[in-house]
């Protein structure tokens, strides 16, 4: 199992999300209903796992499969199905 690290809130992650958001919108563009920031990076003053979780919102899960999958794959995200 692999350790897990907790690191003290870094004042950049609000700015790397914005980052991953500009890149995933650039090749998502209008299939975006909402993308958002969410988790422990996202709160203010918490420690957390270094691990920026982002959240977009599709008009359609059947598009996920055929065009929002391959699309981030294209920007080095894996498709993990739990």
């Amino acid at each position: 199992m692999d350790d897990i690290f907790i690191a003290d809130y870094d004042p950049n992650w609000p700015h790397l999300f914005e980052i991953e958001a500009a890149r995933i919108h650039e090749v998502l563009g209008n299939l975006i209903l909402a993308i958002e920031h969410f988790g422990s990076t996202a709160v203010p003053g918490l420690a957390a796992k270094p691990i920026i979780d982002i959240l977009v919102g599709v008009p359609s899960l059947s598009k996920s499969s055929s065009i929002v999958i391959p699309c981030l794959e294209a920007l080095s995200y894996q498709y993990c199905w739990r």
